[in-house]
């Protein structure tokens, strides 16, 4: 694809885009949002790659015009969504039935979908389903709405969040919406206890450096699709929420042994800044930090 797909996303909706997600030149996998104010004419051009777009609002009136046909003319409910075929030539013209909504686009390149492909067993990329807006999915109008969430808040995925965002929403795609033929799966490897072991010293060695899925990955000697699948299976967690609860360990154990502050201890463990080292802390032991090193100096 030789388009940005946050300037292609830019170029249809007439507005400037908030990158959710950014690892196209990596994993080949982007997440774009707009706001959506009022009838808007969406000039999508030819697909470069599939495109998944996941409307968050109502729409009144939804014309899908394909290579010059009109395709489908019908409303459109929140949380639908429809999946893009590349090179064909695109059009929506839209009418929706609120003032305000969000749009997410997500494009799925070939660099991610021959990874799925293979995490499943085959040679070749995955290729998805053709849709047009008729179906309900709730994982990814819930992921799509959780995206938004964190753009409006300001906490956009880390590289390792977003990575894990990327896959799993791939290996959800190819599970309900590969075209036959696509679908071929092997058998999910497990996780024995010396590479889990393995994994465990790898993140351990240092909380505080980033740590990206591809190399966790690596050291399993999996590849990163393959890997998250084997992960969650195997550990019971994800490996961002892995990840998460090793730096927590690290900190439990500067909070206990040393009068660092706890905003140094935060970073030293690897969090952005100490309000969220103190959500995750408290999502994983009950406590917050200050009160989790006040008991564990016998202050209650």
């Amino acid at each position: 694809m030789q388009l940005n797909p946050l300037l292609h996303a830019e170029l249809v909706t007439g507005r400037r885009q908030s990158a959710l997600i950014d690892l196209w030149s990596t994993t080949g996998f982007a997440a774009a949002v707009s706001e959506v104010t009022g009838p808007h004419l969406y000039e999508f051009g030819e697909l470069p790659v599939p495109t998944v777009a996941i409307t968050l609002y109502d729409v009144r009136r939804h014309v899908l015009i394909e290579n010059g046909r009109v395709r489908r003319d019908a409303p459109v409910s929140a949380g639908r969504f429809r999946i893009g075929q590349p090179g064909r030539n695109v059009v929506v013209d839209a009418v929706p039935e609120v003032l305000s909504g969000k749009l997410v686009l997500l494009y799925l390149g070939e660099t991610l979908l021959k990874e799925v492909g293979a995490a499943r067993g085959s040679a070749d990329s995955v290729v998805l389903m053709d849709k047009a807006w008729d179906t309900e999915d709730p994982m990814l109008e819930i992921s799509a709405k959780r995206l938004v969430e964190a753009s409006e808040n300001g906490c956009r995925p880390n590289s390792l969040l977003a990575e894990q965002i990327a896959y799993t929403l791939a290996l959800h795609m190819s599970d309900r919406y590969a075209v036959t033929g696509s679908r071929k799966s092997e058998r999910v490897p497990t996780l024995d206890e010396v590479m889990y072991e393995r994994i465990v010293e790898f993140v351990q060695v240092d909380p505080g450096a980033p740590v990206t899925l591809a190399e966790m990955a690596k050291v399993a000697g999996m590849s990163p699709s393959c890997f998250i699948r084997t992960f969650k299976q195997s550990a019971g967690v994800t490996p961002h929420r892995f990840v998460v609860e090793q730096r927590v360990l690290a900190a439990r154990r500067l909070l206990a042994t040393s009068d660092l502050p706890i905003a140094e201890i935060a970073l030293a463990v690897g969090f952005s800044s100490q309000s969220h080292f103190g959500v995750a802390f408290r999502a994983v032991t009950g406590e917050s930090p200050a009160r989790y090193r006040r008991l564990q100096r016998g202050h209650g």
